[in-house]
């Protein structure tokens, strides 16, 4: 087990990276999809691993 501390930190960091993803998408002028945006959601609160999350989005857009 991890500590609480440790963990609060690593899902703000998390979170912080998929709002940079979603800024930059942004700023091209797109938006995630709902299942990519909840996919990563589920990562960011460390639901899912980041291999998990990786997988999820590559199967999404069919990416073996």
């Amino acid at each position: 087990m991890i500590p609480v501390e440790v963990c609060d930190e690593l899902t703000a960091e998390r979170s912080n990276s998929v709002a940079q993803a979603t800024a930059s998408l942004s700023a091209e002028g797109l938006a995630p999809s709902t299942d990519a945006a909840a996919i990563t959601e589920r990562w960011a609160r460390g639901e899912i691993s980041t291999a998990q999350m990786r997988a999820a989005i590559r199967k999404m857009h069919g990416i073996v």
